[in-house]
Order: structure tokens, then C-alpha cells, then sequence
């Protein structure tokens, strides 16, 4: 007699049909049959040591492969809920994930089983794009389809699926589905006056620019990007999640979206921009305009025409894919003739080397045994391999980061976003690594942020990922401290002070070899025998604590008060009025 196949083994046919081939986990017994059935349908499983860590390498596969499917596979109960904080991570930076939690039988409902009591559909609604759960064992495939076309279509993001455990267990005789068939529809192109009002704009603007973002990432326009920025002379400057989606040395790539604040500031200001799906707010200056100047003419390509109008109106609202419009706009502007704009992709340009410049002559050993951290984080940049993938924790660690990667390609810099989640780079290293076992992957982060899970260096070493750990050791919680001076007066702190770790020494019990530089001469040679060594390394870098990051002033605004009650990170509370 056959064994019957329990029904959750179809769930791992239904992900290989949406062309799943990695799913990170953490083992509950809950999804057994999911597991088991992984390796028949050519699923890759890569077990984390937290939850957290699984959905987080998840969201940066999706990041990092520009576009596929991030799949994270837990438990019930607080697999569940440990691994909310990464749904709510990818649902605010957009990035297509599936999420499947294991449950409490349902049977068993309110009878105060092991990791049951609670709605974890409900929970995960508010963050997410669509939630439900499982009730019916012939249903999985059909729901695990559905989930994904969800996840990956129109403005992508998380999607949440619950299978209790009598579900997954059920007997089943059905056969796994045949996936031949499964299409995804063809993206939404552009009306084609938009395509031709964008090309006016760029022909009439003096100083336009593309703004590319998470959605240009995701379609993989990096290519499509470089063309038409090559046929128009239109520069492309990079949001956060696009950082290096044109090479480092191309002429008409502007860098971080930083370069067009120092433009302005020197008085010639965009007048012209193709935000490229990317998103208006904190990352493009919020209301200040200082970054979109108010007078600009804005053309916004988005597929999710809720996200149009957010902080500004655009001029030309477009609502269709971002690969897609580029497309159509790169056939248009073949057939035309177009200005040169040498000049002005040269200024922006220009502004890109304004954060090295800022600590030039500072001391690279700042203090006895400790190293500007600004030159320590510039000496790593100098010393990784060509095509590193380069991964940043949050806090002044991950601003220094991102004032001097250089250009790894789309969807290879991945740092934390509008959650400002820290602990997230242990696993977004790990999802990178998975996405293109071939490119090198350096992850960055403070003290702090190391900490919360510095156990996924037993993952690494496990799965022998060759990640290179570059801990920026201060010995407290940095940008925390700084605005506390900032706000109180100096040395007024309370819960910002760390030990000085010796994170090299936890590192070997992990079995990954460690060292510790606390001499910015040493750096280079770190950095180069930890990648020359094929495995997971960990370099515990002394840097300055009394060195603040430009950007954490700027962060926590007027403390003077002047315009109103001062908060960090946020403007200031107006004053009421008298």
C-alpha cells in the first residue's frame, strides 16, 4: 500500500511552481511536511537561529534578486510573532515576501493548547497585504498560489499565510499540481502621452534628473536605467533601496539622492524629476524640499496609485510598472535627437566624494586604540573585492556606510529602511549570500545593532556562507547617545553605554575566526585575508566613540527651540500659539 502524502508536502510543490528555490526557516514541528517535501520539489532550506533572522533574509533575497519571491517558513506561536517584526519590515519597504506560520490544531480552539490562544491572521493583517489562513487541506496549493501572485503584483510586499497543524498533516491523496500552466500577467505599461510628456520634460528641463527607487530594483532596470539615462543625458540619481543600480564610474550616475540637496545648495536645483518607483518621503527630505525642490515639475512612476500624491503631488501621475515605462520610454527617445548635459551629470557627480572630503584631514587613529570611524569604514570600502554586495545595520554605523559604498549594483546595498530596524544585517546578509552565491558579501554593523543576532554567525558558518562581519565597535549605542547630548547637554545619557565586547572572541565560539583591529593600519589587510579565506569572518573594528555622524545632528534638528518644542528624528512640535 502507497503512503498517503500528508497535504502540507503539496505546499512545497505549490512555492516550486511560483519558481521558489530558497526558503529560510527556523524547525517547529508544526510545518514537518513543508520541510521534509522541500528537497523532492528543488527547495533549498536554510535553518537561522531566530526567527527574526529567517524573515529577514527573506525580504533581502527578494531585495538582492531583484524581484523573486522571499519565502520564511516558522513555527507556530512565538515563531510567529518573533518573525513579525521582519513582516513588518517588508511591508513598509515594499519587498515581495511570503510568510507561512505553522498553528494550534483547529479543532483544539479555545481549549488553551501549546502555542494557540491567539490570531496570528489578525495580528499580521495590519502589516501585511493580504492574510489568511488555511482551513482546508485540499486548498493549500490554491492559497499558496494566490499568496504569491499577491506578494508580487502591483506594489509588492508581504503576505501572511497560517496552516494549523491538522491541516498540514492531513492525509492526502491528491498528486502534486502540475505548474506548467501558472503565468504571471505582463506588467502595466504607461498611456503613451505620459511617455511623451516625460520626454518633454526632459527636453525643456535645464537640470532634470531619474530618481530610482525600490521599484526600479525590483523590475531589474538597472540596464533599461543606464540606457535611456545614456540616449537623454538625463542623470540618475539613487534612492536608498537602488543604491548602485548604475555602475560606480558611469557618467551619468549621481550617486545617493544627497547629491541633489548640495546641488541646490549651490544653486542650481533639479527643476525636472522622473521619480522611477520611488517613494516620496523621509529618504527624499520629506516636505522640506530640499532634495525635489517645490518648483520642479515631478513625474512619478508607480504602480500603486495610492502612493501618488504622498508629501507632494506629482505633476505627471503614472500609474504603471517601472521596468515597463522605461521600456516604452527608452523605444521613444531612440527616434529623437537629444541635448548633451555633460555639465550638470558632472556636478552631481561631483558631490559624491563631499562625504570623504568631510573627514579628509581628520586623524585616522583619532584616539590612542581607537579609529575614526568614518576612515574605518572608508578603508573597508577600499579594500572589498570588485562587485561586494554590502549589507548595513541602522544607526551612525549604517549612515557611514551609506555615505561611502560604492556602487555594488541594484539591489546589493541593503540596509534598513522606514522601520529603522535594527539587528537586521546578521540576516540580510544571509538572504543576500543565498541570492548570488558567486558575489562577495560584506555586513556592517555597530556594536549595537551586532548584538541583537550575533547567534546567526552559527548559520553562516553551518551553511559555509563566506560572509565577512565587520563589527564598528564604540562600546555604546551611538546615534542614541549623540542625540541625548545634543538634546540635554553633554554627558547627560542614561541607557546608551555598552561594554567594550570582544565580539572576535564570541565570533570563535561560533567557529568563525575573528580579529580584533583597533589601528587603521591594519585594516586593509583584515579585510583582505577575511575574503581570501572563502569563509565566514568577523572583524571587530575600535572606533571612535566621541567621533559623531554629520547626519545624527542634522537627525534631531533645531534644539534650541526657537520654532518649537525639539523631538528627535522628527520636526520639532510647533509652539502653540500665544
Amino acid at each position: 500500500m502507497t503512503k498517503k502524502r500528508a497535504a502540507g508536502e503539496l505546499a512545497a510543490a505549490a512555492l516550486a511552481g511560483l519558481g521558489v528555490t530558497e526558503v529560510f526557516a527556523l524547525h517547529g514541528s508544526h510545518l514537518d511536511p513543508l520541510y521534509m517535501a522541500c528537497e523532492e520539489f528543488g527547495i533549498r532550506l536554510t535553518d537561522t537561529r531566530h526567527e527574526a533572522s529567517a524573515g529577514h533574509a527573506a525580504d533581502a533575497y527578494a531585495r538582492a534578486s531583484n524581484g523573486k519571491l522571499g519565502v520564511c517558513a516558522v513555527t507556530a506561536g512565538p515563531g510567529f510573532t518573533n518573525a513579525l517584526t521582519a513582516i513588518t519590515n517588508a511591508y513598509l519597504d515594499r519587498i515581495p515576501t511570503l510568510f507561512i506560520a505553522g498553528a494550534a490544531p483547529m479543532r483544539e480552539a479555545e481549549g488553551n493548547t501549546l502555542q494557540g490562544g491567539f490570531d496570528a491572521v489578525a495580528m499580521a493583517r495590519p502589516v501585511t497585504k493580504w492574510a489568511q489562513r488555511v482551513a482546508e487541506p485540499g486548498r493549500i496549493v490554491e492559497y499558496i498560489r494566490r499568496a504569491g501572485e499577491i506578494a508580487l503584483s502591483g506594489a509588492p510586499g508581504p503576505v501572511f499565510l497560517e496552516i494549523p497543524i491538522d491541516v498540514m498533516f492531513w492525509p492526502t491523496e491528491d498528486s502534486p499540481p502540475d505548474t506548467s500552466t501558472w503565468q504571471r500577467p505582463a506588467p502595466a505599461a504607461p498611456p503613451a502621452d505620459a511617455v511623451a510628456r516625460v520626454l518633454e520634460m526632459f527636453r525643456t528641463a535645464e537640470r532634470p534628473v531619474m530618481i530610482a527607487g525600490g521599484g526600479a530594483m525590483l523590475s531589474n532596470s538597472g540596464d533599461r536605467l543606464r540606457r535611456l539615462a545614456e540616449l537623454t543625458g538625463v542623470p540618475v540619481i539613487a534612492g536608498q533601496k537602488a543604491l548602485g543600480v548604475l555602475p560606480d564610474d558611469h557618467p551619468y550616475y549621481g550617486g545617493a539622492a544627497a547629491g541633489l540637496a548640495a546641488a541646490a545648495g549651490a544653486g542650481q536645483p533639479t527643476d525636472g524629476v522622473l521619480l522611477v518607483g520611488v517613494r516620496m518621503g523621509m529618504f527624499l527630505g520629506g516636505a522640506m524640499g530640499a532634495i525635489i525642490p517645490a518648483s520642479a515639475f515631478v513625474a512619478q512612476i508607480e504602480t500603486n496609485a495610492e502612493e501618488i500624491g504622498r508629501v507632494r503631488m506629482a505633476d505627471l501621475p503614472i500609474v504603471a510598472d517601472a521596468g515597463a515605462t522605461l521600456g516604452a520610454l527608452i523605444a521613444a527617445a531612440e527616434q529623437q535627437s537629444w541635448p548633451k548635459r555633460e555639465e550638470w551629470a558632472g556636478l552631481l557627480r561631483g558631490f559624491r566624494g563631499n562625504a570623504r572630503k568631510a573627514f579628509a584631514d581628520a586623524p585616522v587613529n583619532s584616539r590612542p586604540g581607537m579609529i575614526h570611524p568614518g576612515h574605518a569604514v572608508a578603508a573597508v570600502m577600499d579594500a572589498l573585492p570588485p562587485g561586494t554586495a554590502v549589507v548595513a545595520d541602522g544607526g551612525e554605523a549604517g549612515n557611514w556606510v551609506g555615505d561611502l559604498v560604492r556602487s555594488p549594483g541594484a539591489g546589493q546595498h541593503l540596509r534598513c529602511g522606514y522601520l529603522g530596524c535594527l539587528g537586521i544585517s546578521q540576516g540580510f546578509a544571509i538572504g543576500a549570500a543565498r541570492a548570488d552565491p558567486s558575489r562577495p558579501v560584506v555586513c556592517f554593523a555597530g556594536d549595537g545593532g551586532a548584538g541583537f543576532n550575533i547567534q546567526e554567525l552559527d548559520t553562516m558558518m553551518r551553511h559555509k556562507l563566506p560572509i565577512v562581519m565587520v563589527i564598528l565597535n564604540n562600546a555604546e549605542w551611538g546615534m542614541s547617545r549623540n542625540a541625548q547630548n545634543l538634546l540635554y547637554g553633554k554627558n547627560r545619557e542614561v541607557i546608551v553605554a555598552l561594554n567594550d565586547t570582544h565580539y572576535e572572541t564570541v565570533a570563535e565560539g561560533f567557529g568563525v575566526t575573528g580579529v580584533r583591529v583597533d589601528r587603521y593600519e591594519d585594516i586593509d589587510a583584515a579585510v583582505r585575508e577575511a575574503f581570501a579565506s572563502g569563509e565566514p569572518r568577523l572583524i571587530n573594528v575600535i572606533i571612535d566613540a566621541a567621533v559623531m555622524h554629520p547626519r545624527t545632528k542634522m537627525m534631531v534638528g533645531d534644539v534650541s527651540g526657537a520654532d518649537g518644542v525639539p523631538i528627535p528624528y522628527y520636526a520639532n512640535i510647533p509652539k502653540a500659539p500665544a
